[in-house]
């Protein structure tokens, strides 16, 4: 039975991919960081900050105690900030940048030496269609998911020959608990200029991850998968 590690597991997205992978028999380990989630003898969560690499470290050994190696990483945790780039202060440039770009790569430094050991292996970032684009009032937000993007496509070429896929996805408006500063009116505006006329859910985002991991996507790697309703073309 595979074995899968999600960050920001216990709502949103994160939680809609942890939902997608026990539904499909595999073994599911989730990160949190305030409350857990859903819990089961398949499904176990961890408290973790994924900004501070001690944490991971010692996390992941816990993991892989409990379930054994690694097969699979998606990192979602994720925060943004929205406002004026000159509002926002040094402090929230750390706390987005160790947050979005930090805890991905604190989470693939732990897993990547497994994975290499046993030639195989699936990494799936959870980015942002503003990490290819840009965002305004969004600016650290978009430059913390080009970053995660940016090292996406070199560590692909770096773990290719270990057997090793790395890629991710692009969410478009996706509706949770993110969205919960935008009015009503505001939401119908996002959807009314989403092409597909709708807001995103978790679980377009969990069947696109799912894809990723899967045999299907064997020759694809490097890559960001765009899941924004056409929102982004």
């Amino acid at each position: 039975m595979s074995h899968i590690l999600i960050s920001g597991g216990s709502r949103g997205i994160g939680a809609g991919i942890v939902d997608k992978f026990s539904s499909m028999g595999w073994k599911v380990s989730y990160l949190y960081l305030h409350a857990p989630g859903i819990e089961s003898d398949k499904i176990k969560a961890y408290r973790c900050d994924v900004k501070d690499p001690d944490s991971v470290k010692a996390t992941v050994a816990e993991v892989c105690e409990a379930f054994g190696d690694i097969d699979a990483l998606v990192s979602n945790s994720g925060i943004s900030m929205t406002g004026l780039a000159t509002d926002m202060s040094f402090e929230d440039y750390r706390l987005m940048t160790d947050t979005n770009f930090g805890g991905f790569y604190n989470l693939a430094n732990c897993v990547i030496p497994s994975m290499v050991h046993n030639k195989k292996g699936s990494i799936v970032a959870i980015s942002s269609m503003w990490g290819q684009t840009g965002a305004s009032c969004e600016a650290l937000y978009s430059a913390a998911k080009g970053a995660v993007d940016s090292y996406v496509k070199s560590l692909a070429k770096e773990l290719g020959p270990s057997g090793i896929r790395v890629n991710a996805i692009a969410p478009g408006v996706i509706d949770t608990d993110m969205l919960s500063c935008y009015s009503q009116e505001d939401l119908n505006a996002l959807a009314e200029e989403t092409p597909l006329q709708r807001l995103g859910t978790p679980e377009d985002i969990a069947s696109a991850v799912y894809f990723l991991t899967s045999k299907e996507a064997s020759f694809i790697t490097g890559q960001i998968l765009g899941v924004n309703g056409g929102f982004l073309i």
